[in-house]
């Protein structure tokens, strides 16, 4: 899901667990340094449907469809339909519309008696078994769809080379946690002291990966850049060439 050659990705979900695609959505910024656009979270509803229920909102497959249409879906995007029952209209509807465009599609769904109706060109369907409240998703559903959009994420931004070893080379120190875990992450890579990394990362603008090519290869900000774009983004490849 979602390598570079692919462009944007979106996520197209309803309530409940489904919303767990907005929060993954949400954190690929600033933990991966993506541009907002590359992950999107869509909802039944609206943005206002993340912390508040709008009732029906997911029973209209043309709001689907017209959702794709909006954000101008094509043939390099990844969508990926999420609904724990498998069946709700707006996610099918997106899903379909993302179909005649030519995106790649993934469908996430805890209902395995739903699987051979979906029309996504991938299915990924945890079996979770009866909730202990029937009928409510958000309990194991909603556990088991995190852990797959976490799974999807990561593993596509290890691809991306948005990660060297465990490290989250690509985050922007935007904020004191974000600063302190970039300096961290420079003196682990390449053995500086703090006063070292953070004057690295003032130079680097907060980026961290940017900051380990300049003191590796000795060069400036723009240098580096342009040696991490001819390496495809590859850390290793960037430092080692």
């Amino acid at each position: 899901m979602w390598p570079s050659d692919w462009g944007r990705a979106g996520g197209s979900f309803t309530s409940g667990p489904e919303r767990a695609g907005g929060w993954a959505a949400s954190e690929c910024p600033p933990t991966y340094g993506t541009p907002r656009t590359m992950v999107q979270g869509i909802i039944a509803g609206g943005r206002r449907a993340l912390v508040r229920s709008i009732e029906g909102a997911e029973d209209r497959e043309a709001d689907g469809a017209a959702a794709i249409a909006k954000r101008h879906v094509g043939d390099r995007d990844v969508v990926v339909g999420i609904a724990a029952c498998g069946l709700t209209p707006f996610v099918r509807g997106a899903i379909k519309a993302a179909r005649k465009v030519g995106a790649a599609t993934i469908f996430v769904t805890c209902a395995p008696e739903a699987v051979e109706f979906i029309g996504a060109r991938f299915v990924i369907n945890p079996v979770v078994g009866p909730e202990v409240v029937t009928g409510s998703t958000r309990m194991k559903a909603g556990t088991a769809t995190k852990m797959v959009l976490n799974t999807l994420t990561t593993g596509t931004m290890i691809r991306l080379g948005k990660v060297h070893d465990n490290l989250m080379v690509d985050l922007r120190a935007t904020n004191a946690k974000l600063r302190d875990r970039a300096e961290r992450i420079v003196m682990d890579v390449t053995g500086v002291t703090r006063p070292r990394a953070r004057a690295l990362l003032k130079k680097a603008r907060g980026w961290a990966k940017v900051a380990i090519v300049m003191h590796f290869r000795k060069v400036d900000f723009q240098a580096a850049r342009k040696l991490l774009a001819a390496c495809g983004e590859s850390l290793r490849r960037a430092i080692e060439s």
